[in-house]
């Protein structure tokens, strides 16, 4: 039993040792090489990581939205008659645009994060993630209302988390309602609620 052990142990410390040699170079761009041509491909990677530090740092997606937020009445009633609770963002805690006026955040405790992003196939949108002390159900009943009107809506519940999806406005709308995991979220809540919305 203590063989085996003691096996996995070495095996583990070698996929380490390895992983430090190899690919963790690869991973920071620093390879060398012992030719000339090695001093210019250090150079082009400096000019690129001086780059890739610069978009970084402005936090701006390659692309923004450019489909107009249009929200159907039946999702502002929805958000009129909870808005008490519907967040109002006056410390800019949200991505630049994000389209509050079709998906709020609900019961707000504290914002995560907030994004701009560009998806793989280059449509543009937004992430954002917050927690919240109400229960998960009362989330999902401000959430489910809003959406369930819209096209393509769909409603998944697996492992305590519930997963409600559609389309509106040219805009697919996924959001993700969990207990709140504190080691994770690394904030205080009941209920833990991610939302993404993307251009079609």
């Amino acid at each position: 039993m203590k063989l085996r052990y003691i096996l996995i142990s070495v095996l583990i410390i070698a996929v380490l040792i390895v992983g430090t040699i190899f690919i963790f170079p690869k991973l920071t761009g620093n390879t060398t090489s012992n030719n000339t041509s090695g001093t210019s491909t250090t150079n082009s990677n400096n000019t690129n990581a001086t780059q890739n530090s610069a978009q970084t740092s402005t936090n701006q997606p390659s692309a923004t939205a450019t489909t107009t937020v249009t929200v159907p009445q039946e999702m502002k009633t929805v958000i009129e008659e909870n808005k008490t609770e519907v967040f109002v963002d006056t410390s800019n805690q949200l991505a630049t645009d994000y389209p509050s006026q079709m998906i709020p955040l609900y019961g707000v405790l504290t914002v995560g994060d907030s994004y701009q992003i560009t998806n793989g196939d280059g449509d543009p949108g937004w992430t954002t993630s917050y927690v919240s002390n109400l229960s998960t159900n009362e989330i999902v009943a401000f959430y489910r209302p809003l959406l369930e009107k819209q096209s393509n809506f769909s409603e998944e519940t697996a492992a305590q988390s519930t997963y409600l999806d559609a389309t509106t406005s040219g805009y697919s709308i996924s959001i993700t309602v969990s207990p709140n995991n504190q080691q994770k979220t690394d904030l205080e809540g009941n209920s833990a609620v991610t939302i993404f919305i993307e251009q079609n």
